[in-house]
C-alpha cells in the first residue's frame, strides 16, 4: 500500500511538472489532456484516478501545500493576523510557479476563496456581521493585491520582508501614514 501512495505522488508531481511546463509554452485553455499525459510519462487513465480537470491539477496542489503549513503552524494555539501573514508569505514564496500559473489560467479568486476560508477558518467570528463579513473581503483583496504585486515584480522582497510590510498596512495606526492627500 505504501509503494502505491508512492507511485500516487510520484505521478502528481509528473502531472504538475507537466502543466506547469505546458503552461510556459502556450496558454492554459490550449492545453490538452494528451499533451499533460504526454509530456508527464503517465496514462489517462493514471491522470483521471487523480484529478476531473486541469484547474484541479493546481488547486488540489496549493491545498495539499497547505496542509503542510497547517501542519507546521499547529504548535500555535492561538494564531495572531500576524503569524497566517507570514506563513501565507512563506507558502505563496514556496508555491510560487504553481501562483503564477492560477493567475495564468485566470483562476485567481480560487486564491482569493482559499484565504478567505483560511481567515474564517482562524477567525470564525469576523464573519458573524455584515461589517465583519465585508472587512475580511477588504482585507484579502488588498492583501492578495500586495502579493500578486510582489510575484509580478519577481519576489525580490524575502517572504518575512513583505509580511512585515502587509502587517504594518493592515495595522490601523501606521496605514495611514502612506495616504497622500490631494492639494
Amino acid at each position: 500500500m505504501e509503494r502505491q501512495n508512492e507511485i500516487n505522488i510520484l505521478t502528481k508531481e509528473c502531472i504538475l511538472t507537466a502543466l506547469l511546463r505546458l503552461m510556459e509554452e502556450k496558454p492554459y485553455d490550449s492545453i490538452s489532456i494528451t499533451d499533460i499525459t504526454s509530456l508527464a510519462g503517465v496514462s489517462r487513465m493514471a491522470y483521471y484516478r487523480n484529478y476531473s480537470s486541469k484547474e484541479e491539477i493546481l488547486l488540489r496542489h496549493l491545498e495539499d501545500e497547505e496542509k503542510k503549513i497547517i501542519e507546521n503552524a499547529i504548535g500555535l494555539k492561538e494564531p495572531t493576523i500576524k503569524d497566517i501573514i507570514f506563513y501565507v508569505s512563506d507558502f505563496i514564496q514556496d508555491n510560487s510557479s504553481v501562483i503564477r500559473a492560477v493567475y495564468a489560467a485566470g483562476l485567481t479568486h480560487k486564491l482569493t476563496d482559499m484565504l478567505n476560508k483560511r481567515i474564517y477558518s482562524y477567525f470564525p467570528v469576523s464573519h458573524q456581521t455584515t461589517e465583519g463579513k465585508y472587512a475580511v473581503r477588504f482585507y484579502v483583496g488588498a492583501i492578495l493585491s500586495v502579493y500578486r504585486y510582489w510575484i509580478d515584480n519577481g519576489m525580490e522582497e524575502s517572504a518575512d520582508t513583505v509580511s512585515e510590510i502587509i502587517w504594518k498596512l493592515i495595522n490601523q495606526d501606521s496605514a495611514i501614514e502612506y495616504l497622500v492627500y490631494p492639494e
